[in-house]
């Protein structure tokens, strides 16, 4: 109850939330790059001002550390979720969840995956390196796993392994990025089947070689 006298003291939301304008930097930054993108360019897009960015995130190199931060972070919780299932999975099902996991992400934040893991990546920030890594040695256990499952250890295999799955994801979401008129879904099918035949099919006496 409000004491008599006293009025109630309303929380005034900010005019832009920071989610908001970290999408208008995400795009900004994934269309024109770091060096090219502008704080005043951002604003625009934003609808905002270059005081309120300023104010809000410090400088442009903070503002893309923040956007970029962002993006990793939701990648990872979404792979990383995917990642889990596979150890209740047959080997081929757990690639297929996957890469649809990598293929989902992509639609969801296009502009994520451009910063992330396109050519510009990397320019202004080390997030995009450390989550590559973090990507990499989540689907090195996952690799172990199955491997344990033939009696076998993958060793110093298993990271390499997990790194051309990622490459190949990463390639693949990047063909269809740049050219709208391939199917998706078909790009995402073709990517789980090669992956899948590739590692049904690996030779275990490499693993000895690592």
């Amino acid at each position: 109850m409000i004491p008599e006298g006293k009025a109630k003291v309303k929380r005034r939301r900010p005019q832009h939330p920071d989610a908001e304008l970290l999408a208008a930097a995400s795009e900004i930054f994934a269309s024109e790059g770091y060096a090219a993108a502008s704080v005043a360019r951002i604003a625009e897009r934003a609808g905002a001002t270059k005081p309120t960015l300023y104010g809000r995130f410090g400088s442009k190199a903070e503002l893309y550390d923040a956007t970029i931060r962002d993006h990793a972070e939701a990648i990872r919780v979404h792979l990383f979720a995917a990642y889990d299932q596979a150890y209740e999975l047959e080997l081929p099902e757990a690639i297929r969840v996957g890469v649809e996991a990598w293929f989902a992400f992509a639609e969801e934040r296009p502009d994520g995956m451009r910063l992330l893991f396109g050519e510009d990546a990397g320019a202004a920030s080390p997030v995009a390196a450390e989550t590559t890594e973090a990507i990499i040695q989540r689907i090195a256990k996952v690799t172990e796993y199955f491997a344990e499952q033939t009696g076998r250890s993958a060793g110093g295999a298993a990271p390499l392994i997990a790194a051309m799955i990622v490459g190949a994801c990463v390639h693949a979401i990047r063909r269809c990025l740049e050219d709208s008129d391939l199917d998706v879904d078909a790009v995402s099918a073709l990517t789980s089947s090669f992956l899948a035949a590739a590692s049904t099919r690996l030779d275990p006496e490499l693993y000895n070689r690592f």
